[in-house]
């Protein structure tokens, strides 16, 4: 009996007992780029749409992936994205040509109003990269951006961005790190491309 009511006791306790899961990370992208007034006027009296960016769906979630290798790809088990990297990419890209002053008016891509151009966002690729054996890791942004003359559905212009950026930590930090100042670079070079283009 001593033995059974030991057994019961322990059991009792032991569902009182509760695991302390680990709180998950949450990472943001954050750029902050340098703007430079250009004196461009060609689009001046144009109205631009920025529409959502394309990607892939890993992008359209708050999943943080990595690749490891040639092949692998793996999902961080405690970091998040506090945002979709689709969306803030959108965002950012929008804000930036908003800030350059070059078009008439800049309007989201829900926007019901009639414009002149569209700039269409590919974002090809959005990741931190480890190599095989774990001991370095880099960063790698790529992105194509169109801009469509909407009357004669025309390519106005069209530019492809790509950056790699070594990461200081091998971690989602450090990976997170290292996407920011790359994107951060293409902010920037797109800035200058899309002035050249409104000349």
């Amino acid at each position: 009996m001593k033995y059974i009511m030991m057994v019961f006791f322990v059991i009792i306790f032991s569902g009182c007992v509760t695991t302390k899961i680990p709180a998950k990370s949450e990472y943001r992208i954050n750029t902050n780029i340098k703007m430079t007034k250009s004196e461009a006027t060609g689009c001046k009296e144009k109205s631009l749409k920025v529409a959502q960016a394309f990607s892939s769906g890993t992008l359209m979630s708050n999943s943080m992936m990595y690749a490891k290798g040639d092949l692998k790809q793996y999902a961080y088990a405690e970091s998040l994205w506090a945002q979709s990297p689709n969306s803030v990419i959108t965002s950012k890209f929008l804000k930036l040509i908003r800030e350059t002053n070059l078009f008439k008016s800049v309007q989201v891509s829900k926007s019901r109003s009639r414009n002149d151009f569209i700039l269409e966002i590919n974002i090809e690729d959005f990741m931190q990269y480890f190599n095989a054996s774990a001991t370095h890791s880099h960063a790698n942004v790529s992105v194509n951006l169109t801009l469509i003359d909407i009357k004669s559905n025309r390519v106005f212009a069209s530019h492809s961005f790509e950056a790699k950026v070594d990461a200081k930590s091998l971690n989602a930090q450090g990976g997170v790190e290292a996407l920011n100042t790359a994107l951060n670079k293409i902010l920037n070079d797109t800035n200058t491309w899309i002035s050249g283009a409104c000349k």
